[in-house]
């Protein structure tokens, strides 16, 4: 009997970057089986869907990971749908793999420019199977802050009586915040503008000037050659997904262990449909306060950070 190679059905979930409300009845894993993978954002300018399909056989896995035929569908045609708006999503190989077991040269997927928004659903035929592939999901709206007051001056107030906050109105799964600070760099063989994320994964972020302080002391670090630094702002980068995404976050790896199936939101198919938003605070400011901790305090003195 054949070995369903379910290897690389695993790699291909877990290493794109990240239900339904209908149950799902997952059929027994045949010869090949259809793996989708779509994250749709409504503020993206192009929306992709990848297509790919496991396979099984007596040559090795990692040689049949090399041959597009073992991967992809010849004749599939892929659509989005929202209410009785049909796009049909065209093949491209624009974006390529990251390099290892699967062939790097060739990277199908099915891509629109048409905006989506609302409730969309995934329509997948794959003519040569006599297979219809059904995903849907309700793309996420824009999130929109409530802290800091983005009515008042572009300013982050540390050292208040009040920390300072990031939150959002909206959705609140899987968030992560990265919180961007960026300065200019003097040296004597010129300028450079650098930056330093801190990599949240709280939904409402709360930032401790000591903290921030440490982290920067640590990834900034000592450099002879510098003669000083200036403080240019900060750029606060939010991101968060719908339930489906939570749940595929949650699950994936439970379902593989008990169930012995990979996770799955999508009819016919293994795979994942869902949505995700971002949002953006852009160039605010410190305060007095922060500039003159930065330059002054016995944690990050010795970065040589200015404070005019």
């Amino acid at each position: 009997m054949k070995r369903v190679n379910l290897i690389f059905l695993i790699c291909v979930l877990v290493t794109v970057i990240c239900g339904c409300e209908q149950e799902v009845k997952m059929p027994v894993a045949k010869s090949s089986y259809p793996v989708v993978y779509s994250v749709l954002n409504k503020d993206d300018t192009a929306h992709y869907v990848r297509l790919t399909k496991t396979f099984s056989g007596p040559v090795d896995a990692t040689i049949m990971a090399q041959n597009p035929d073992s991967l992809y569908y010849k004749n599939a045609r892929v659509f989005a749908e929202m209410g009785m708006t049909k796009i049909e999503m065209l093949p491209t190989n624009e974006i390529d793999r990251d390099a290892g077991v699967f062939i790097t040269g060739f990277n199908r997927m099915y891509k629109t420019t048409f905006r989506l928004c609302g409730n969309v659903v995934i329509h997948i035929f794959l003519p040569d199977y006599d297979t219809e592939v059904i995903g849907s999901t309700k793309l996420v709206p824009d999130l929109v802050f409530t802290a800091p007051d983005t009515l008042l001056k572009k300013e982050l107030s540390f050292f208040e009586t009040e920390p300072v906050k990031i939150i959002w109105n909206g959705l609140k799964n899987i968030c992560q915040t990265n919180i961007r600070f960026k300065y200019l760099e003097v040296s004597n063989s010129g300028a450079d503008t650098c930056y330093v994320d801190w990599i949240r994964k709280d939904c409402v972020v709360v930032i401790v000037p000591e903290d921030l302080l440490y982290h920067l002391n640590a990834w900034i670090g000592d450099d002879p050659g510098v003669r000083y630094r200036k403080v240019i702002g900060f750029d606060i980068l939010v991101s968060t997904g719908n339930d489906q995404l939570l749940d595929f976050m949650t699950y994936k790896d439970w379902v593989i262990d008990y169930i012995e199936k990979p996770y799955s939101n999508v009819i016919n198919a293994y795979g994942l449909v869902a949505s995700r938003a971002n949002g953006a605070l852009l160039d605010y400011q410190p305060n007095h306060k922060f500039i003159d901790s930065l330059a002054n305090s016995r944690l990050t003195k010795h970065l040589k950070f200015v404070v005019w």
